[in-house]
């Protein structure tokens, strides 16, 4: 995984709507290095996301499934002790 090569100091983190997944959740995830960004992004397949594992409560519930913040910073911590984390706002259209 790129993150681990780059070691960047903050990651941020976005849970939000992934229309074309079941339930329609996904997460993106964003850092940079130098002058570059990157950005990975995991969506939902059923219980959990794909890539990540990190679980979704509700998830036979297309309304009410969601990802908990606290699971992503558990996650993110646990494999990425040395990065600052920040959550980012949803984005308004």
């Amino acid at each position: 995984m790129q993150i681990m090569v780059l070691h960047p100091e903050t990651i941020f983190y976005l849970a939000q709507p992934h229309p074309l997944r079941a339930p329609p959740l996904g997460l993106r995830l964003t850092f940079y290095h130098n002058q570059d960004m990157y950005v990975f992004v995991d969506y939902a397949d059923g219980p959990s996301l794909v890539k990540t594992g990190i679980p979704i409560t509700n998830h036979m519930n297309r309304v009410q499934a969601e990802i908990r913040e606290q699971d992503i910073r558990d996650f993110l911590s646990h494999h990425f002790q040395w990065v600052e984390l920040a959550s980012l706002p949803p984005f308004m259209y």
